[in-house]
């Protein structure tokens, strides 16, 4: 039988789980973690270990998470608050709560204290025994101890707990390797060819170990493309092949630009510091075209045509207002603005900002998918057959087209999907109202979208929590799979 060599590091992890069961890759104790990884992966091609890989997630109580733990939830305040005052108004909320009053707000109506008629009142419930056991739990998760799962996912889904995927292996030494262990020769080998031994001449008397240049090397993986740079180039492709032109924007924009170029009143709550993040700089930029300001503000105030608009005193300073764009519909305004002659198609797939509270389906920065067409012979009907087009060349085939609201479409459309048995909103879509295109010399119909594509990540990627998409997990961005 052909005798068979091991390295000196080979050799010290072999002496190392010898007699021991079940020995955990990080447990060796050997001085560069490296030699001990590739000196398991060689062991294990000569089969002289037993390799087991175990991946388990592992739970991490976020900071957000932290600071509840010592100083209670949002909505533990709220009740104490109510307990307090038995009954406050929307405005009493606000005021005491400051910025949490909408996590406060949603996650109290769990428990049956609903707001009605603008107020909250105390119910019968007792709920302070129940706060102190989320607060447990939460405590629990720090000291290792995993609660029941759908603790877990409600903590997930606040951003209170982050999941990280961790995988070991566990060896075990076989009978072949216990034979190459009680066999090995303890030699002077030199494995490493040094300047100093070549300098000093030294390497001459040295003997060194020998090599099998037939033995297995270990497979060095190359640079890939991020799945969600894969997917993003996957819908260029597409709106590429249906005749699109690519647009870019800025991530910096006036208000008036970003809102009320989309006839979005002053005083919608889309403005508010709770939802838009507003730059604090005295470097102003340019405000270009800065004529629409004059238009905009006719819209605003005494409307178009025969439509009235919304009858309040236009501010120009509020539209000067610098902040990070909550949407790219702002450029196909700035696009169609400076490109008026019929057809146009156009789509970006750029970066947004919300002020959003992190969960398993918002981001406060995200991407998405804008597109446009103008012409004399768009309608709804080709914005639905745009959006089943879309998503059907994805292999998406069951969306649903649900009526909604915005300020500046009419009729408006939302794409919807179930998702964990929720419907998820996937994004919004409508044909722009004449207050906002006759303004800028847009004679014809515009058909806009705006479309999620962390969302669309999580459908494509067979993904639970939109916060995957951005999980540093060296196995799943080597190996993860299209979901068609």
């Amino acid at each position: 039988m052909e005798k068979t060599e091991i390295s000196l590091g080979e050799y010290k992890v072999l002496d190392f789980i010898n007699g021991k069961k079940d020995v955990p890759e990080g447990t060796i104790n050997i001085d560069n973690e490296r030699i001990v990884s590739s000196s398991i992966s060689y062991l294990e091609s000569k089969k002289l270990i037993d390799v087991k890989k175990i991946s388990q997630d592992i739970l991490n109580v976020t900071d957000e998470g932290k600071k509840y733990i010592n100083t209670g939830f949002p909505e533990e305040k709220l009740y104490g608050f109510l307990k307090e005052k038995k009954i406050l108004t929307m405005e009493d909320i606000k005021n005491y709560m400051g910025d949490n009053y909408k996590i406060a707000i949603a996650n109290i109506a769990k428990h049956g204290i609903r707001p009605a008629d603008g107020k909250i009142a105390l119910s019968d419930a007792n709920l302070d025994d129940m706060f102190e056991g989320q607060r447990k739990k939460l405590s629990d998760i720090i000291e290792g101890k995993v609660p029941d799962q759908s603790t877990v996912q409600e903590f997930l889904h606040r951003g209170l707990v982050s999941k990280r995927k961790y995988s070991i292996r566990i060896i075990n030494i076989n009978i072949d390797g216990l034979k190459v262990l009680e066999n090995y020769e303890k030699n002077d080998y030199i494995e490493i060819l040094t300047p100093e031994l070549i300098s000093s001449g030294k390497w001459k008397e040295m003997q060194f170990r020998p090599y099998d240049l037939n033995s297995r090397v270990e497979p060095v993986n190359g640079a890939g493309l991020h799945p969600l740079t894969y997917l993003i180039e996957k819908v260029r492709k597409i709106f590429l092949e249906l005749g699109f032109t690519e647009m870019h924007g800025h991530f910096i924009e006036y208000t008036g630009w970003n809102m009320d170029m989309l006839f979005i009143p002053q005083d919608h709550p889309a403005r508010d510091l709770q939802d838009t993040f507003y730059i604090n700089s005295k470097e102003q930029m340019e405000f270009e075209n800065p004529e629409i300001l004059k238009l905009v503000k006719k819209v605003h105030e005494h409307g178009y045509g025969k439509y009235p608009g919304w009858n309040y005193k236009w501010s120009e300073e509020e539209a000067r207002k610098l902040i990070l764009r909550t949407h790219t519909t702002v450029n196909t305004i700035r696009y169609l603005y400076g490109h008026r002659d019929k057809p146009q198609f156009v789509f970006s797939i750029e970066k947004v900002f919300r002020h959003e509270s992190v969960d398993w389906k918002h981001l406060s920065e995200l991407y998405q998918i804008e597109g446009a067409a103008y012409g004399s012979d768009v309608n709804l009907s080709t914005l639905k057959w745009l959006l089943r087009e879309f998503y059907s060349r994805l292999g998406f085939n069951n969306i649903r087209l649900i009526p909604s609201y915005y300020p500046y479409t009419e009729p408006s459309m939302d794409v919807a999907v179930d998702i964990n048995g929720k419907e998820v909103e996937l994004g919004g879509s409508g044909i722009f109202r004449p207050e906002v295109t006759k303004p800028l010399g847009l004679k014809e119909p515009v058909l806009a979208f705006g479309l999620g594509l962390e969302r669309l990540a999580m459908l494509y990627y067979n993904l639970n929590d939109i916060r995957e998409i951005y999980n540093s997990d060296l196995d799943w961005l080597k190996n993860y799979k299209i979901k068609f």
